[in-house]
């Protein structure tokens, strides 16, 4: 009994375990300000994390900048110009007022992490000073730590020694987190060992498979599992079920089913689709979705279910992240014209007045936001599987 009692004390007085974080969910109307060094710039070429995080809440206003800016650092050094360092601070800080976040994923610590554990406390200090900082917006912040310098082999360096100091930065970067209660994205696990490796052109720098890796990694950071999409439909008793979707108007014979698919959302990173078809008579079916041949196999595979991989939801999905393609790019030429030495520095006596023209690109930018808008909410489509193969 004594010894009972010794245990169960002992059960008591164990920490309990943590909390899960409910998922960071993006609210309409918000403006998703993204800052940081390389990865956040070159990111914008791509355009999955930004696609993946529109698609997400197709019925929400959700807006995004990219102000991510080549071998930046929390100091600013590389805004600074022909400038201070102070005075790259000065436009960080001014460039994230002006973009008017409600949201800001912060990604730092990449360049920093060259000056080792030395470098630690004088990164720290500038983390948070630029905290402090950009807490006049009252955005909601996510940190986020540097993916992992990627092992390629020779001729490229061995990334050990780098890999143990980016531990160390990831470290650093989420006890600033938890010390002032942001969610981190630890990029550095999550990208280490990946299946899908390679997932760089140098180790550092993210290809477009890696960028396809980096979105998923974000939104499963975020607390946002991949979209699951499963339709099941039984042709001998007419019913369906789906999940991540809306069907209607089944018509089902033995070698014919039809109906309509409203999609939740377009699909996202890592999302699996799955469409099941039971009762069918044996023989060889194909799927058309709006008379365009997608899948095709035998009546058992059918009944077992079948991936489904393209179609004219991944279409859209595909001209949407064209669409913030074209848009940050047109941003980028807003914020970062690249004469802008001449437009505002010690050269504007020679094109000063060219700079007028600037602010030209807002209307553009808000043309292709538009598009977006238009392009993030799915529309019905009619799905047919019939018997026989349709070459595609």
């Amino acid at each position: 009994m004594k010894m009972l009692l010794i245990l169960t004390s002992i059960l008591f007085l164990q920490p309990s375990a943590p909390a899960a974080e409910a998922p960071f969910e993006l609210r309409d109307g918000d403006r998703v300000v993204l800052l940081g060094g390389t990865l956040i710039e070159r990111d914008q070429s791509y355009g999955h994390l930004e696609t993946a995080l529109t698609a997400r809440w197709p019925g929400r206003s959700i807006t995004f900048r990219n102000l991510g800016w080549s071998g930046d650092t929390v100091f600013g050094h590389a805004r600074a110009g022909f400038g201070t360092t102070t005075e790259g601070f000065q436009h960080l800080k001014e460039q994230v007022a002006a973009s008017r976040p409600t949201v800001l994923l912060v990604a730092y610590g990449a360049v920093e992490s060259f000056d080792g554990a030395e470098g630690l406390p004088r990164f720290v200090e500038g983390l948070n000073t630029l905290l402090d900082a950009v807490a006049t917006t009252k955005a909601r912040v996510v940190l986020l730590a540097p993916n992992p310098h990627e092992d390629l082999g020779p001729p490229l360096p061995n990334p050990a020694s780098h890999n143990r100091d980016l531990a160390l930065y990831r470290d650093a970067i989420r006890d600033v987190a938890n010390h002032r209660g942001y969610r981190l994205i630890d990029l550095f696990d999550a990208l280490r060992n990946h299946p899908d490796a390679p997932l760089t052109n140098n180790g550092i720098h993210l290809t477009d498979r890696g960028a396809r890796a980096f979105a998923d990694a974000v939104l499963r950071g975020l607390g946002l599992e991949p979209s699951k999409w499963s339709v099941s439909v039984d042709a001998t008793r007419k019913d369906v079920t789906a999940q991540g979707a809306t069907v209607r108007d089944l018509e089902a014979v033995a070698d014919r089913v039809r109906f309509r698919v409203l999609d939740d959302t377009l699909p996202g990173p890592a999302a699996s689709r799955t469409l099941r078809i039971a009762g069918l008579a044996p023989g060889h079916y194909t799927l058309t979705i709006d008379g365009q041949p997608v899948a095709d196999a035998d009546a058992g595979a059918w009944a077992r279910g079948v991936t489904l991989t393209q179609g004219p939801e991944f279409e859209t999905l595909k001209r949407l992240r064209t669409a913030i393609g074209r848009k940050n790019t047109l941003f980028f030429y807003r914020w970062r014209p690249q004469n802008e030495t001449y437009l505002f520095g010690f050269r504007k006596h020679e094109q000063g007045q060219n700079a007028a023209e600037v602010p030209r690109f807002d209307p553009l930018v808000a043309e292709q936001e538009k598009a977006v808008e238009g392009l993030r909410k799915p529309v019905e489509h009619a799905y047919e599987l019939k018997k026989g193969i349709n070459r595609r």
